[in-house]
This record gives structure tokens, C-alpha cells and sequence, in this order.
């Protein structure tokens, strides 16, 4: 499957973005989106929690649903959103809401581990949208004693949004060819909001096993062609042989990359396996800031100032091989610069430096053993998970 038939989408033109963060600042938003729809809502997610905040978000869509008549499609991972119950799901659907799971996780005594529905994207009316790596769920939102898990998004308006709309639909219909693309458009939702904005943005999607692979790409464009500095925000940092290549290889033009990643996680055997690779990252003075306050979920690479991907897409095999993950590109000297802006703050004020003299302090060689497990256990994972993507099994 070779990266030739990924097809690239084009920038487009009249678009204005936000840059969002996890917390009250993007819940809010997400419902100023809902409540902004009045004809046709699509929300895809990888998770929609059973919580305060689901079931502020499920408000939302009942109340558009049910009082406003518009339409909602409502899609969610069935491993990532395994938690809902009945009576949750029946709710949504006694108020209108079209409401399917991704995907089975167990089915005709096989595992279906790999290829799970892991982007995050919500779409009103073609014109505006939200894609990132927030879930649904209280975890990524603030609350009394608890910080938000660090992760981002962005808000869109314009044309890219119209594009979005489509790969929505036509997910949720699960129509993969060409040919059927009359029966996912819709014409009284064809046009996009004009906006007197002018950010060269586009739509990058991955899903290997279905032939597309752009966000990988443009994730190793992006650094092969870098010339001054790189900031990867990785919730699940751990890169292949190839990408570490191209770090390598930008270090040596003089690039100063630096990556921001969580002190604690949700997965600790993640951690592990990714501190195996410090010794590798500070060997080649890739600075490395560990996030104190909470977990890192995001996912964000800025190039130059001038270039910024923010999504769902991870620096792992996992995304590159198995999930399905969708990204926005964004290319616009003055939106690069406030996330640049952004993240320094952040490694400035609520992140560790990982020095090498702090590193081989704090490392005894039991947690060296610990840390060369967990990563061999993890690669192995994540083959693991692309041998149980079954490539035939239908979509839905």
C-alpha cells in the first residue's frame, strides 16, 4: 500500500480558524456550534462519556433535535463509547437523534482492536465545524480540584467546512467510492458561508487500510522540510523508525525541535515505553518538556511558524496504521504564531525541562528494564492491531 495512492486534498481559500484548548473554553463552544445548527448537525467522536459533561453535550443535541427539528447524526467509536448505557442511547433517540456505534469491538470470535473511529469532528450546516482530540467527556473539561487534560482543537468557519460535511456523510453512510459521491451531497448545504478571511486550510484524513495515509505524510513533510523549529504536542508520542530518521536529520540542518508531552497518563505502560526513547531525543538535543499539571491528550505540529496540523493523528504506528484519524492543515503565518505563542506559555509555566543530567538522575536501571519492556511491549501492540484490522469487515 504505498503512499502514492493517498489522495491529497487541496488547500482552500475564505476560511477563519480559532485555535481551542480542553476545557470550558471548548465545551462552550462546541454547544454555541450545536445551538447554531439549524438544519444538519454531524458529530463523530471517539468517545462520548456517560457524564456531566456527555450529558451536557447530549442536552445540546436533544434540545437541537427535538425542539429546533434539526437533523443530528450522531456516530461514536463502540470500544471508545462502550460505557454508554441503554437508556442513554435510547434517550438520544426518543428525541430524534440518528445515533450509530463505529465498528464492533468482539464479532464472530475475533478481536476487531484496530481501526477505530479516533477522530473527533462536529459539523453544522456545512458552514461551521470543530476538529481535534478532545473527546466527550469530563476528563478533557474543567472541574472543582481538577484540571482539563491538556489537548486541542480548532473552530472553523468557511469553505473547508463544506468538505467536512461531506467526509461526514459519507462516513456515516459508509459509501467508499467516487462514484456514489451524489448521494452524500447535499445541494441546499453545498454552499459555504462566505468569510472575508483568507487562511489556506484543508482536510487531511488517515485510515490506512482504506488507502489513506495524507496526515502521515504531511506529518513527515513537515519535518523534512523544516528549516527553524518544530513543537509536536504528543498525548502518545512514541514515533517509528522513519520519523525519528527525519528528527535526526532536522537536528543536523539545524533545526530546534521541541516536544511537549505529559509527566503522568492515563496509560502508564505509554510513559514507559515513551522514556525509553529520552536517551535517544536528548542524545540529539531535542528538548523535552513534561506536562505537570494533568494528562496530554493533544495532538499538534507547528513547522516554521508558518504551518500547523492540529487533530487526532498521533506520532505512533497506532494512528499511522490502524485508526482512523482526521486532522486540519493549516497554513497562515499569523495563526501559526499564536499557537507558537500558546505553547511556549504552556512549557514555560506548567512544564518540566528533561534535562539529560536530570534524566540519568532520576533513571535507576530497574526502570531502564521497565521502560525497554513497555516499549517492546507496545510496538508489539501495535502490529498486533493492525493484524486484527480486518480490512473486509464492514465499516457499521
Amino acid at each position: 500500500m504505498s503512499s502514492g495512492k493517498s489522495r491529497k486534498e487541496r488547500y482552500s481559500l475564505h476560511n477563519a480558524v480559532k485555535l481551542l484548548q480542553s476545557g470550558e473554553e471548548y465545551f462552550s463552544a462546541l454547544e454555541n456550534l450545536i445551538h447554531s445548527a439549524h438544519e444538519e448537525i454531524h458529530l463523530q467522536t471517539y468517545i462520548l462519556a456517560q457524564d456531566e459533561t456527555g450529558q451536557r453535550i447530549a442536552n445540546a443535541l436533544i434540545q437541537a433535535s427535538s425542539v429546533r427539528g434539526v437533523k443530528v447524526y450522531l456516530l461514536v467509536d463502540a470500544y471508545g463509547s462502550q460505557n454508554l448505557s441503554g437508556a442513554f442511547i435510547q434517550n438520544l433517540k426518543q428525541a430524534g437523534i440518528q445515533f450509530q456505534k463505529y465498528g464492533r469491538f468482539y464479532s464472530h470470535g475475533r478481536l476487531h482492536i484496530g481501526r477505530r473511529l479516533h477522530r473527533k469532528v462536529v459539523v453544522a450546516d456545512g458552514k461551521s465545524a470543530i476538529v481535534g482530540g478532545i473527546n466527550i467527556s469530563n476528563n478533557y473539561n474543567d472541574s472543582q480540584g481538577q484540571k482539563a487534560w491538556l489537548d486541542f482543537a480548532v473552530l472553523l468557519h468557511g469553505a473547508v467546512c463544506n468538505r467536512l460535511h461531506l467526509i461526514c456523510r459519507q462516513r456515516w453512510m459508509n459509501i467508499r467510492f467516487k462514484k456514489f459521491s451524489g448521494k452524500i451531497r447535499k445541494p441546499h448545504l453545498s454552499a459555504s458561508s462566505s468569510h472575508t478571511s483568507e487562511m489556506l486550510v484543508r482536510v487531511s484524513q488517515n485510515d490506512f487500510l482504506r488507502r489513506k495515509n495524507d496526515t502521515a505524510i504531511t506529518y513527515r513533510n513537515a519535518i523534512r522540510q523544516s528549516m527553524s523549529t518544530i513543537i509536536i504536542v504528543g498525548g502518545y508520542f512514541l514515533p517509528g523508525g522513519q520519523v525519528r530518521r527525519l528528527l535526526k536529520s532536522a537536528v543536523r540542518r539545524g533545526v530546534k525541535i521541541c516536544v511537549l508531552v505529559s509527566e503522568k497518563s492515563d496509560v502508564s505502560l505509554a510513559i514507559n515505553a515513551r522514556r525509553y526513547l529520552y536517551d535517544w531525543l536528548l542524545r540529539y538535543n531535542i528538548a523535552i518538556y513534561e506536562y505537570i499539571p494533568s494528562n496530554v491528550h493533544g495532538k499538534v505540529l507547528v513547522a516554521d511558524s508558518k504551518f500547523v496540523s492540529v487533530g487526532s493523528y498521533d506520532l505512533n504506528n497506532l494512528s499511522t496504521y490502524s485508526n482512523i484519524e482526521l486532522n486540519i492543515d493549516i497554513r497562515d503565518e499569523a495563526f501559526a504564531l499564536k499557537c507558537v505563542h500558546t505553547l511556549k506559555r504552556i512549557m514555560e509555566n506548567e512544564c518540566r525541562l528533561v534535562t539529560k543530567e536530570y534524566f540519568e538522575k532520576e533513571i535507576t536501571l530497574f526502570q531502564r528494564l521497565i521502560n525497554w519492556f513497555s516499549y517492546r511491549f507496545v510496538k508489539t501492540f501495535f502490529v498486533l492491531s493492525v493484524w486484527l484490522a480486518n480490512r473486509k469487515d464492514k465499516d457499521i
